[in-house]
Formats: structure tokens, sequence, C-alpha cells
């Protein structure tokens, strides 16, 4: 009973937090590469910093223009979320200008993920090449991203 009470507090909050981050700005995405589920999601920093498991993670003031960018991972096969990667993630904005972080490990309602803050600072185009370790010394797989912004 307390997996049902859980899963629906992740619904519901993942409902809530899209509602309120419908801007040009959100997106969310779907990849699967070499068995692994990639989804991303990128809201304003703002409405990221009100959920708990990110709210302790990031920066209280984060810097203008920050977007949150969410990364979850699951087997292809079994469905079962990947908590124990290492996720590094490279943001080119529309000028060329390339930001590169690894991901911290975070959570939100008991389900893994990993996120960090970038600056979209401009209008247009963004990249962005997700790198994944599976686990130590495994060769890491990509998936590539366009995320459409406006400022």
């Amino acid at each position: 009973m307390k997996s049902v009470a859980q899963c629906f507090w992740v619904i519901a909050t993942s409902l809530v937090a899209m509602a309120l981050a419908w801007t040009p700005a959100a997106a969310q995405q779907v990849k699967t590469v070499a068995g692994v589920v990639v989804n991303i999601g990128l809201v304003p920093a703002e409405v990221a910093l009100r959920a708990d498991g990110h709210r302790d993670a990031h920066p209280l003031h984060p810097p203008a223009g920050s977007q949150h960018l969410l990364v979850t991972l699951d087997d292809e096969k079994s469905h079962k979320r990947i908590g124990d990667a290492e996720v590094t993630v490279e943001v080119t904005d529309p000028r060329g200008h390339v930001e590169k972080k690894a991901l911290l490990h975070t959570q939100a309602g008991g389900l893994a993920d990993y996120s960090d803050l970038f600056v979209f600072g401009w209008s247009g185009e963004y990249a962005l090449r997700v790198l994944i370790t599976p686990r130590p010394g495994a060769k890491p797989i990509e998936a590539r991203f366009t995320v459409h912004h406006s400022v």
C-alpha cells in the first residue's frame, strides 16, 4: 500500500510541476540508446527549486536565465530506474558556447535522477549531448537532443 501512495505522490508532484512549468522553455524528450531509455526534462530553475529532492541539491539563488536539466535513465527491457550511472551533459548554446557538467545524483519522490542547472541566456536552438557511463569501467553511451528555447 505504501508503494501505491508513493507512486500517487510522484505522479501528483509531477503533474503540479508540469502545470507550473509549462512555458516556452519547458521541454521533455526521450530516446533509447544501447538499451537505456534516456529521458530529459527542462524547466526554469525556480520551478525545480520548489521540489523536494532538488531544493537542497542546487543553489538557492541560481544565475539569471538558469534552467534545471533533469535526466532519468531506465533499463529498456526491465523498465527499472538506473540510479548508479555517471551522467555528463554538454550544452551548446545558439552562439556556440559549450557548458559541460557532471550531473548531480538527485531524486524526486524516492526515484533516482540526475540534474543540474545550466544557463540558457539566448533564444534559439540548444544542442544537448548526454554522456552516460552505466557503471565504472563501462563504455559510455551517448544521446543527443535539441531544445528550442525562448527568452
